[in-house]
């Protein structure tokens, strides 16, 4: 977060600093869809924030979930001798800087795009 209060990166840790359970980053993703946070406590603005958030980065959290394990798998192999999710040495697995206007920019572009190309098809079947 900037001083602001606004978010800036994303990043992913190694299993020890958050103690949860580990899923791959394939598995994670099929669980994304899921995801959300929709209890009042401890404070359900923030909680709804966070699934918002989730799903308006959602590319981005692919690609660090996907960057954590290759990350993990690296450093598997520079220290065979270590258990890599408990290694204290490895804190951040992955990391991204956002810009939320900038995300919403693209995907207003997304949805111009893909409106123009069902027009487009929708225009040719007619004529056909």
């Amino acid at each position: 977060m900037n001083r602001a209060g606004l978010p800036i990166g994303l990043f992913t840790t190694n299993q020890w600093v958050t103690g949860g359970t580990f899923y791959r980053a394939q598995d994670t993703i099929r669980l994304l869809d899921r995801f959300a946070i929709d209890h009042v406590q401890p404070c359900l603005a923030t909680n709804r924030w966070i699934s918002a958030m989730l799903r308006l980065f959602r590319p981005q959290i692919e690609v660090l979930l996907q960057e954590r394990d290759q990350s993990l798998a690296r450093w598997q192999r520079a220290y065979p001798d270590r258990a890599v999710l408990d290694d204290k040495d490895l804190e951040v697995t992955s990391s991204t800087t956002i810009d939320i206007d900038r995300q919403i920019a693209r995907i207003a572009r997304e949805v111009a795009s893909r409106s123009a190309l069902r027009l487009l098809h929708k225009r040719k079947s007619q004529l056909a």
